[in-house]
């Protein structure tokens, strides 16, 4: 091989190594851009969905408040004629309490929406805006629970369950008749227990 021919080989081969760093170059700049658009654009899905969370809180914030005046307000209807409405079943009962809250280890147990109490008997009630099944439920869960921790103004106490709604289905009333509460039913200004008048409302005893 000559000289000449060595020299064209080196110029042939130095031309393919040019052309093959030019084509990883492409390819490195494409991968480079490719990336960075990926980048833009799941920065632009994080401060979207970052928004969006924000927004979702704001309203569940919202709808929080709304609940909790609603179920305030229903409270309000239903705590000035509650005591008349027990003494009307034979439950005559001496005070009430509004927002009771029990802790357990110095921490939050449970809160009491109203406690109507005398030496005897105590009468455990939750108001709801919308009463549910779930609220029936709930509350029966809250009742074993006072068994274990009672608030200190029921101690030495039988307790019944009620529940109350300005909103309640005829069948969730059922379920709650038949799960052995008492269930208060506000319409306006009209407030009534809805229990037929030979029912038994089912008593827990304190265990404390």
């Amino acid at each position: 091989m000559t000289y000449e021919k060595l020299l064209e080989l080196f110029a042939i081969t130095d031309a393919k190594i040019a052309k093959v760093s030019e084509l990883q170059a492409q390819n490195q700049a494409t991968d480079e851009a490719r990336w960075a658009k990926t980048e833009a654009q799941m920065a632009k899905t994080d401060a979207q969905m970052a928004k969006t969370d924000r927004r979702l809180k704001d309203l569940a914030s919202e709808v929080g408040n709304i609940t909790d005046a609603l179920g305030r307000f229903a409270e309000e209807q239903v705590r000035p004629k509650i005591l008349h409405l027990f003494k009307r079943k034979g439950i005559e009962l001496d005070e009430i309490y509004q927002r009771v809250v029990v802790k357990k280890d110095g921490q939050f147990f449970l809160e009491i929406d109203l406690v109507l109490v005398n030496t005897i008997y105590s009468v455990i009630v939750e108001v709801k805006n919308t009463l549910r099944q779930k609220d029936v439920d709930d509350h029966i869960e809250r009742m074993e629970k006072l068994q274990e921790i009672p608030a200190k103004m029921i101690k030495g106490t039988t307790m019944f369950g009620a529940i109350a709604g300005m909103i309640v289905s005829d069948e969730v009333e059922y379920y709650a008749i038949k799960k052995g509460l008492y269930v208060i039913k506000t319409k306006g200004d009209n407030v009534k227990i809805s229990n037929k008048k030979d029912f038994q409302g089912r008593q827990w005893h304190i265990l404390a």
